[in-house]
């Protein structure tokens, strides 16, 4: 039986920035700043992709509610298949439902998350938004006692399944475990070292570059705290 190995820990921490978020970029269109200040549209955008907080994003573009529903969505199952690619899950040999626990566990971190608006200045023809945000630390504190399940209890089981069918069936086993690490984690997230992070909306622009969504999102998730280690 070819033994699974824990190589994903270190082969993702370095291609963590390899997978887009989907839900933030989409955030950039259908934007009209008429009447509607830069700060205010900043922190709808963000509310609306981390805090399931829909209304002042809608009231400010042309989106529907079941558009922003779908932006939250999107995000949160960006999370999950990060969270699942990161402890080594074979989403293919798992249930569709272990699957929407993960999603649903990936939408309680988002709202978990925090960040500020520090300020909002127009320099000329740009503004210069600053914002506060503290990556979650969920990673770092999950990742020894599934590195540890996974050693000393998952590996000596699946190198006894006598067949590929029984060994597969373990990686439901494998995820659950997982998830309840994960689950646990939540009740005790905290923070990593608030990062200050800068960025220009153009006047008469309407909208923020998808690149800029993507940094906030790495930064804001913990993905370039886990795509920096060794």
């Amino acid at each position: 039986m070819k033994k699974k190995h824990f190589k994903i820990f270190k082969k993702l921490k370095n291609n963590m920035f390899l997978f887009c978020s989907a839900g933030i970029m989409l955030l950039t269109t259908g934007c009209s700043f008429a009447g509607v200040t830069y700060q205010n549209y900043v922190q709808a955008v963000l509310d609306c992709s981390y805090h399931q907080n829909y209304q002042a994003y809608c009231d400010m573009t042309d989106h529907t509610i079941s558009e922003a529903e779908a932006l939250f969505l999107n995000e949160k199952i960006s999370l999950s298949t990060r969270i699942r690619h990161y402890y080594g899950i074979k989403s293919d040999f798992i249930s569709e439902e272990m699957i929407q626990q993960y999603d649903d566990f990936a939408g309680e971190i988002l709202k978990q998350t925090k960040y500020t608006i520090r300020e909002v200045n127009r320099t000329g023809d740009v503004y210069q938004v600053t914002l506060i945000l503290s990556p979650v630390d969920f990673w770092e504190r999950t990742a020894p006692e599934i590195e540890n399940y996974y050693e000393n209890d998952f590996t000596p089981k699946y190198s006894r399944a006598k067949t590929q069918q029984k060994a597969d069936m373990l990686e439901e086993v494998y995820a659950r475990q997982v998830l309840r690490i994960l689950e646990q984690s939540l009740k005790e997230l905290d923070y990593l070292v608030p990062v200050q992070y800068d960025f220009t909306i153009g006047t008469g622009e309407n909208s923020v570059q998808g690149t800029t969504w993507q940094e906030i999102d790495s930064i804001l998730l913990g993905y370039a705290e886990t795509a920096s280690e060794s």
